[in-house]
């Protein structure tokens, strides 16, 4: 999974956040999350224990496959107390839903040095293919949203991506100018009102 910026947490059915990355460690510094904790990048639907999120495991004291490090390794989290019913229920909820992949096209209006970094990112995220230069076909488990959040890093400030998740029906996009933005809000608008009809 690509590293991820923005997390949420997961507490019974309630989702929290999206944090960035430094404020969950200070988070598992307060104790406020634990190894057990239910996270997930913003815009996924895939969740997992934080100890077993390569970004976080070091905090409380596992390895990248969620195993226990051997003792006198480092630890940088607080210590987990035993689990209570609330982080039970979460993770039995969490194991009953099962994640739905869906299919994006991403589209790109980047410059070629960019291409390289923007492909690793994107085969990163899921089952992904080339269409084009800058087109893509994605399956994975994320929101349209999710996609373009995972991706932005790996562009510059000016740089265009457009996402249309396929499956949902949905679409995300950064860095149009405010008359394409409007013109591909309305259209995007006018089609989902059309549906809901």
């Amino acid at each position: 999974m690509l590293a991820a910026e923005n997390w949420c947490v997961k507490v019974v059915d309630k989702v929290y956040g999206p944090y960035t990355s430094a404020q969950m460690r200070k988070y598992a510094h307060e104790g406020r999350l634990s190894a057990k904790s239910l996270i997930s990048p913003a815009g996924s639907r895939a969740w997992c224990e934080a100890r077993r999120e390569a970004a976080f495991s070091n905090f409380f004291g596992y390895n990248t496959y969620g195993d226990k490090k051997p003792a006198g390794e480092p630890v940088f989290g607080k210590c987990d107390i035993a689990a209570n019913d609330a982080h039970i229920k979460a993770r039995k909820q969490a194991k009953k839903s099962s994640v739905e992949v869906a299919n994006f096209v991403i589209i790109f209006d980047a410059v070629a040095a960019t291409a390289s970094r923007v492909e690793a990112a994107v085969v990163g995220l899921g089952n992904a293919f080339r269409i084009a230069d800058n087109v893509w076909n994605l399956s994975c488990e994320l929101t349209a949203v999710g996609v373009r959040n995972a991706l932005a890093p790996y562009l510059s400030p000016t740089e265009k991506i457009f996402v249309v998740d396929a499956t949902r029906g949905r679409s995300s996009w950064q860095n149009f100018a405010p008359e394409h933005h409007s013109k591909i809000s309305a259209a995007y608008t006018v089609a989902r009102s059309s549906k809901s009809e």
